[in-house]
């Protein structure tokens, strides 16, 4: 988001882009692979679009190396619970 994009029709339209640097979020796009590595490197302060081809079949081969549901999962740090009860909007608890 570039300084030039905030909206004219706001009161605090001349406050804020006058403190605004001309990048407030400069991007950092990028795609990583299955295995953490990046097949196209962050890019900051461009405008562009990132396309690429990725192996699927290379997600299966990286959960060989990481199970997170298997030997390297931590109950004592974390639990999913689900919570099976009707929600409700309001609930009163004595």
């Amino acid at each position: 988001m570039r300084k030039q994009d905030i909206g004219v029709g706001a009161d605090w339209h001349d406050v804020v882009r006058g403190a605004a640097p001309e990048w407030m979020a400069n991007g950092g796009s990028c795609i990583a692979g299955p295995d953490g590595q990046w097949v196209i490197e962050p890019t900051a302060d461009v405008e562009t679009l990132l396309v690429a081809t990725l192996d699927r079949r290379r997600v299966l081969e990286e959960r060989q190396n990481f199970d997170p549901t298997g030997h390297y999962s931590r109950p004592d740090v974390t639990r999913l619970e689900v919570n099976r009860r009707r929600q409700r909007v309001v609930e009163f608890v004595e």
